[in-house]
């Protein structure tokens, strides 16, 4: 136990001290021998104090930077535990957000499968009644409507409905002429020119010939008739539409009812 040591050693030297004064005061006479060598413990007894100081005074450096760094080790520890509970805090916020989130999103979803479930059959009963003009301009979006797995899909249903219903507002608003290969009344198929008037009315005839006719919109599509008098009509009409033709009024029959017509 290095303490120990200094304090025996300070008190050995005043014991020496007393020893030589006691001996001066009995009128014996000292031994310079031996005064010499209590002087000689005496000058190693200070020097072992003074070694033993200065190695303590070391060691005690020693462990107070060693107690320094652990002090600062214990910070930093201390520190990023509580980062870690703050980031633990976070991940948790982070979580019930996006599950919050998710179940808004698996809702609307719900509904809008819900929607487009009642929506679907009144738009394929419209399809229906499309000229093929529009049906190949939307080839990929009535595809989409048909497809049996539809519903699993309502975002995609949902952007094709937009699509179909834009488009067929467009081509309801306009003149369309096309070419097409019909089958006409008599059963033979042959290819004409057809002016579209929006969706609601149609004229074809041949670019020669009497070969003529009226079109109107069924439920399992287009419905075709032959009126060979409208012939030289529609082919003045479509070639005013394609500006070969000085604009004219030209007198097309909108409506049949029965055999007869109306203007």
């Amino acid at each position: 136990m290095p303490p120990i040591k200094p304090i025996i050693t300070i008190c050995l030297t005043p014991f020496a001290m007393m020893a030589s004064l006691w001996a001066q005061d009995a009128g014996t006479t000292e031994d310079p021998g031996a005064t010499k060598e209590l002087i000689h413990q005496w000058v190693k007894t200070e020097r072992m104090i003074s070694e033993e100081k200065t190695s303590w005074e070391v060691e005690k450096k020693s462990m107070q930077s060693l107690l320094d760094l652990y002090r600062k080790e214990l910070a930093l520890l201390n520190e990023e535990l509580t980062q870690a509970g703050a980031s633990v805090e976070l991940v948790d916020h982070d979580k019930e957000k996006l599950e919050a989130e998710l179940k808004q999103y698996r809702e609307a979803q719900q509904l809008l499968r819900a929607s487009m479930a009642r929506m679907l059959p009144r738009m394929k009963n419209v399809i229906t009644r499309f000229p093929q003009p529009l049906a190949d301009e939307l080839k990929s979006d009535l595809d989409a409507l048909s497809a049996p797995d539809a519903l699993g899909k309502p975002r995609d249903v949902l952007k094709s409905m937009l699509a179909v219903l834009s488009a067929a507002g467009r081509f309801n608003r306009s003149i369309t002429v096309a070419e097409e290969t019909q089958t006409l009344p008599d059963g033979k198929k042959m290819t004409v020119s057809v002016l579209y008037l929006g969706l609601c009315r149609a004229y074809y005839t041949t670019s020669s010939g009497d070969t003529a006719g009226i079109g109107s919109p069924g439920k399992e599509g287009w419905v075709w008739q032959s009126v060979p008098a409208i012939a030289a009509d529609v082919r003045r009409a479509i070639a005013v539409y394609q500006k070969s033709q000085q604009p004219q009024l030209i007198k097309l029959p909108v409506k049949l009812t029965g055999g007869g017509e109306s203007k």
